[in-house]
């Protein structure tokens, strides 16, 4: 008697899925490292559009806003100084909280920040770094806010 067999050996099974979890496996990294790289960006955007708030306010009531970077263990705050407060908190104005553990603040400018006069600023920059790379906040003395992502010898592209 000859019985037709009919599906599959464990064999081409096995084959299957080691394929699928290798597929899967490398789905899971690229991933990983799009929500990284999306941290870094939406923290540097955040960063931007604050600069953008402390730099109308400054030029519209006449004021200056110099920045601070106030750490308290592994965390940090970007913060105006004239948020009176040394503990930034959520409910302050002209202050921002590190939105994302895993993206944290490599180098600042000291004594960077906005006066009120003539729309001129102290320039600078603010650099940010997680396992993605690294991006730059950089302030010119006109005021001009620009974003890039820092590629190299540290050299912005």
């Amino acid at each position: 008697m000859k019985t037709k067999q009919s599906g599959f050996s464990l064999i081409e099974m096995m084959v299957v899925i080691v394929i699928v979890a290798m597929l899967s496996a490398g789905g899971v990294y690229g991933w990983q490292q799009w929500q990284q790289q999306q941290r870094l960006r939406i923290t540097t955007q955040q960063i931007r559009h604050l600069l953008e708030q402390l730099r109308s306010d400054a030029n519209w009531n006449n004021r200056d806003h110099l920045l601070a970077v106030k750490r308290s263990g592994k965390s940090w705050c970007l913060a105006s100084k004239l948020n009176a407060g040394s503990i930034c908190n959520a409910s302050q104005r002209w202050s921002l909280l590190q939105p994302f553990a895993d993206v944290d603040i490599a180098d600042t400018t000291p004594g960077m920040g906005f006066y009120g006069l003539r729309d001129t600023a102290w320039p600078g920059h603010i650099t940010l770094q997680s396992s993605a790379g690294k991006w730059r906040v950089i302030l010119s003395t006109q005021g001009r806010i620009r974003v890039c992502e820092v590629k190299g010898n540290n050299k912005c592209s």
